[in-house]
């Protein structure tokens, strides 16, 4: 029996770490791991009764940045005095860190606990065992290090020169250890360019996931399954897509270091995290133009702007994408006031007419409403600016739109074609294992059945789609290509055209225009803009602020005066009959009820027929009574320019004044009449058709 155990030792147990850093490490390094375990037969041969075996750390590092849950109960054994040695084959098995080793080197002091190895025995009380451990430790310790910094230094040189490639995205295969390739598959070629495409064209990720499922185009993800990776083609998710569109791989670039790990203490241990994104000026290594990719780096990078330019919500100094919605500059406007970008409401039944408002100051400094206007003054304002800009690339723009559409088109069709050739592969290849198999074998050859019937089912659907997609494509006539160059001459009339889409506006004006300062001037009631557009110039813009009740949905000025003075002599109810004999309509097109008269007299303060002045007009049959002749004899006068009578608008009832119906001109002529004579005209103006 070694000198340094006691009886007292020996009467506690033994305690035999085993510990190996991977589960690798653990599958083929079996002779290490035999060595550890025939500690047991050490620990019997000095004395030891009671062996307690803790593997419960394999595979696990010891570098102190991961839970080891056997470490612990050796530790909580030690501290509870259960332990009279601790068995390791070496030090580094125990800890590879000196805060976990020095750790129990202490507990082992305090409880008189020995350290045993493969090279002898130590008792921590003593200066100079002490001492060793203590080199064992930083030994170690070290020596991780050195193995870590010798990997990571030639790690990094292959790195620097573009050689590691882990698991490649779907779209390229391996060739040799360190290149890569397209993949040979047209399939996921065509699948990956289509991704690309319909994003230039559309300008929003959604839109194109949208498409994707509108369409039923399916897209390819890499799968793991069956112990391998294996091509998955189904409807895709933003995610995916997303992943697909930040990958600089794409663009032909190999690049690495573009997350990094970070660490920090959880109860009172070193916790190392990944995964977390490194801007692209901050990756440790970009190799462009280091194979061949879908799209260029120039590509990329427009794309990578684009996509940070639709977010509002972490990018407040970002438009945004085009959104639902009528209002044409939602996400360009910016408040001179306080800032902040402004909002956008709507009003009507078919919520056609936007308004703009910016209420930040309210939220943040309790101050009043910083701006609210109506938009569609500002938005014509802007878009004749815009138009005025684009008018020299017209025709151009209008051509290059339609040879887009015609190859979308063709994408589309291919993508299909080449789809329905991998179903049909799939079906030959389960017919051929369905004819293969043994038919007395039901259980196999059912299954196999169902597996190339499913298959058929799939080609079938795939043809059908296919089928359904127009095969020609369409040819332009002259006379269709003067329509369109004479369209692009004309953009303004392009762009007012009712089947124009409000999204693609709105994508046009993201693209020349960064954003527009917007304030107020009170005083003259004007509205005051800055455009900035996206080459850096700027361009002072100003329209005037609708009035107060001014709108498309107010009632004529004129129909309010016409109310206004009828309302003198007539109630609500006659008045409304009225304006509809004269076809005449409110604000809003409707025919005019008593209840719409009565608003009408509230909006403009009219009085009610019982609190108007005392008239001093009278109506034609009301003045033919006066005069004493027939409402036709009135109209002559009327006529012939001798009794003097107006209309409020066009149409409506004649209005004579009282100090007209006693002149000396009327009287004379009246005269005239009761003599049976007719009067003569005073004026040679035409009759007036009354």
């Amino acid at each position: 029996m070694n000198e340094k155990l006691s009886d007292g030792q020996l009467q506690r147990a033994a305690y035999i770490y085993i510990r190996q850093s991977t589960l690798q490490q653990v599958r083929h390094n079996v002779e290490s791991n035999r060595r550890q375990y025939e500690l047991e037969d050490r620990a019997r041969i000095l004395g030891f009764q009671k062996i307690t075996i803790v593997d419960d750390d394999l595979g696990i590092s010891g570098s102190g940045t991961q839970e080891r849950p056997g470490f612990a109960r050796l530790l909580n054994a030690a501290c509870n005095g259960e332990v009279g040695a601790v068995f390791a084959l070496e030090a580094s098995r125990l800890a590879r860190n000196n805060r976990d080793w020095h750790h129990l080197i202490d507990l082992c002091v305090l409880t008189d606990t020995l350290v045993i190895d493969d090279e002898g025995v130590y008792d921590p009380r003593l200066l100079n065992d002490r001492l060793l451990l203590g080199l064992k430790g930083t030994m170690s310790e070290f020596e991780l290090g050195i193995l870590r910094q010798r990997a990571q230094e030639a790690y990094r040189q292959k790195v620097m020169r573009g050689e590691v490639l882990t698991r490649v995205p779907v779209g390229f295969v391996r060739e040799g250890k360190t290149g890569i390739v397209l993949t040979p598959d047209l399939e996921i070629q065509q699948a990956i360019r289509t991704l690309f495409e319909q994003f230039e064209t559309r300008g929003s990720l959604r839109q194109v996931l949208l498409w994707h499922h509108e369409e039923k185009i399916n897209f390819p993800a890499i799968r793991y399954r069956h112990g391998g990776y294996h091509v998955d083609w189904q409807l895709p998710n933003y995610q995916h897509l997303l992943r697909a569109m930040k990958n600089p791989t794409y663009a032909g670039a190999f690049a690495w270091g573009k997350s990094t790990s970070r660490s920090k203490v959880v109860e009172g241990r070193s916790l190392k995290t990944g995964g977390h994104k490194v801007p692209m000026e901050q990756w440790q290594v970009l190799i462009k133009d280091h194979h061949q990719g879908y799209i260029t780096w120039d590509r990329y990078m427009d794309n990578q702007n684009k996509l940070a330019s639709n977010r509002t919500r972490s990018h407040q100094s970002s438009p945004g994408a085009a959104r639902e919605g009528s209002a044409l500059l939602a996400g360009l406007l910016r408040c001179a006031k306080c800032g902040h970008k402004m909002h956008v409401a709507y009003r009507g039944k078919e919520k056609s007419a936007p308004r703009y408002y910016c209420f930040d100051g309210t939220k943040e400094k309790g101050r009043p409403t910083c701006l609210s206007f109506g938009g569609v003054k500002v938005e014509n304002a802007i878009v004749a600016h815009v138009l005025e800009a684009c008018q020299p690339i017209g025709v151009e723009a209008s051509l290059h739109a339609f040879e887009h559409q015609d190859s979308q088109r063709a994408q589309k069709r291919r993508a299909l074609e080449l789809s329905l050739e991998r179903l049909q592969y799939q079906a030959e290849h389960a017919r051929r294992q369905y004819d293969a198999v043994d038919p007395t074998n039901r259980l196999v050859a059912s299954e196999l059945e169902a597996r190339w019937n499913q298959s058929l089912q799939s080609v079938s659907e795939a043809e059908a789609l296919l089928d359904a997609e127009p095969e020609a494509t369409f040819a332009l006539t002259e006379e269709q290509k003067q329509q369109l160059q004479h369209l692009g001459q004309s953009l303004s009339e392009l762009w007012h055209h009712p089947d124009s889409p409000a999204d693609l506006k709105k994508r046009i004006l993201r693209c020349v225009i960064e954003e527009i300062i917007v304030d107020i001037d009170e005083g003259p009631g004007h509205i005051d803009m800055q455009i900035h557009w996206k080459g850096g110039t700027h361009t002072p813009v100003r329209t005037r602020k609708n009035k107060v009740g001014v709108n498309s949905n107010a009632t004529d000025k004129t129909i309010a005066e016409l109310v206004r003075e009828m309302a003198k002599a007539w109630n609500d109810k006659y008045i409304a009959a009225s304006l509809n004999r004269l076809g005449l309509k409110t604000g809003k097109g409707n025919n005019w009820t008593e209840i719409r008269v009565r608003n009408l007299r509230r909006e403009n303060n009219v009085p009610i027929l019982s609190k108007a002045p005392a008239r001093t007009w009278r109506t034609m049959d009301e003045a033919a009574e006066i005069l004493g002749i027939s409402t036709a004899s009135t109209r002559t006068l009327v006529r012939n320019k001798i009794l003097p009578a107006r209309q409020i608008i066009p149409g409506s009832p004649w209005l004579i004044e009282d100090d007209d119906l006693s002149t000396d001109t009327i009287q004379n002529h009246l005269k005239l009449i009761q003599t049976g004579k007719t009067p003569p005209r005073e004026d040679n103006h035409p009759t007036l058709d009354l």
